[in-house]
Parts: structure tokens; C-alpha cells; sequence
């Protein structure tokens, strides 16, 4: 009697543990674990002297990016590079000029910039990348052959699909309500936004990486294995 006692206490015990602690399945769920919606942030016409700040408010919000960059540029902050690469981020080119007569000019001008700004890419970093944007978007100015001439020397080109309009608002708040509206509005995807590396750029993204957050967004930098976006095309 004594014995059966001792054995439904026992299992009475167990019983408790095993509620208390629930099934595997039960854990998952108060766990709450979210599945976030991807975001690509680009920033063009760096690095400049607020690189830095960006990086730092990427970095609290555990955010990545794609950085592409000008041959000046480059040469001027070359341990902006060196830090953009070492904390993760993707890096591309995006020429030398950002003058639309010289950079389109002939069958070879867009080549012909992108390889001096990989060039200088690779001797501050070690490595080069096939990741492009021509300067405004390849539509309309990057002609057939201008893009073949691209393609055979393996740049991927990269536009975007969601113009943050930075350089028209050069407000952060209104660069923030823009791009936030457009992205709910969008059914596009990836998601690629534009930015550029500029002063209030900065502030903006310390409210839109908040935003982020708050909406259940993460963002990973551009990869070979995407399909590249690109703007409604134009080839001459």
C-alpha cells in the first residue's frame, strides 16, 4: 500500500514538472519568436565624413547595408571602407565621375569607371566586387552595349526600387515619412532602398531603423545569389 502511496506521489510529481515546463512545442510559442521582413538599405556617394555615424546607428540596431562608392571617395576615407567591410556590410562601385556626359560617354565609359574604382577598392581592402550602380539608375542613360560591356566583365548592376528622395527632401523627418509610406505601399520584392551618404541621412536613419524594429524589419546586405533590381529599362 505504502509503495503504491510513494508511486502516485511520484508521478504526480512528474506531472507538475512536465506542465511547468511544457512541450517543446508549447516553449516555441512563448517564446514568440518573429519572422522578420527583409529590407536592403543602399547608400551612394560615400564614404564621406558621416560614414561613421551611419555605421554607429547601424550597428545599435544591428542593421546591414550595401555601400556603393566613388573612386574619390574612397581614396579620401579609406578607413571608412576598411570598417564598412570589416563590420559586415556589402560594398559596390559606382564610378569615378558622377557627371552623366563623361560617365556615358562612349561604349566603354561606364566600364572604364567602374574598373578604376574597383581598382582602388582593391588596394585599400585586398578584394574587389562585382556589385554596381551607375550613377542616377542604368535607366535611361546605360545604353545595350554600355550594359553588354558591364556583363562581360561580371558587374552585377544594382538599381532600386524605393527612392528615399534624401536629396530632394534634405530633411530627415520628411526623408523618413516618405520612405515609410512608400515601403507599406509597396508590393514589390526585395525591397531595395536608396539613400545616400549624406549629413541628414544620419538622423533619418536613426528614426527608420526604429521604425524597422517596431514593424518586425530586419536588413541584410545585397548578395550575388539575388535577382538584381533594376529600374523600368530604357535601352537605346
Amino acid at each position: 500500500m505504502k509503495k503504491r502511496i510513494k508511486s502516485i506521489i511520484l508521478l504526480f510529481l512528474v506531472l507538475i514538472q512536465i506542465t511547468a515546463l511544457g512541450s517543446p512545442v508549447d516553449q516555441d510559442k512563448s517564446k514568440g519568436q518573429i519572422e522578420y521582413k527583409v529590407l536592403y538599405l543602399t547608400f551612394d556617394d560615400g564614404p564621406s565624413e558621416y560614414t561613421g555615424k551611419l555605421l554607429d546607428v547601424l550597428a545599435k540596431y544591428h542593421m546591414k547595408a550595401t555601400f556603393f562608392m566613388l573612386d574619390a571617395e574612397m581614396k579620401r576615407n579609406p578607413d571608412m571602407v576598411k570598417r564598412i567591410v570589416a563590420e559586415g556590410h556589402a560594398v559596390g562601385v559606382h564610378g569615378v565621375t558622377h557627371e552623366k556626359s563623361t560617365f556615358y560617354c562612349g561604349t566603354l565609359g561606364p566600364l572604364k569607371e567602374m574598373d578604376k574604382a574597383n581598382a582602388t577598392l582593391e588596394q585599400i581592402t585586398g578584394s574587389k566586387t562585382n556589385l554596381a550602380r551607375t550613377p542616377y539608375g542604368s535607366s535611361p542613360y546605360l545604353t545595350k552595349k554600355q550594359a553588354e560591356a558591364l556583363a562581360a566583365r561580371e558587374y552585377v548592376i544594382w538599381d532600386w526600387n524605393i527612392d528615399s528622395k534624401d536629396w530632394c527632401y534634405r530633411n530627415p523627418y520628411k526623408t523618413f515619412r516618405a520612405t515609410t509610406q512608400m515601403i507599406q505601399k509597396s508590393q514589390k520584392e526585395p525591397k531595395v532602398i536608396l539613400f545616400h551618404d549624406i549629413k541628414h541621412v544620419v538622423e533619418t536613419m536613426t528614426l527608420f531603423l526604429e521604425w524597422m524594429q517596431e514593424h518586425q524589419y530586419t536588413s541584410k546586405p545585397i548578395t550575388t545569389d539575388i535577382t538584381p533590381v533594376k529600374l523600368k529599362q530604357k535601352i537605346n
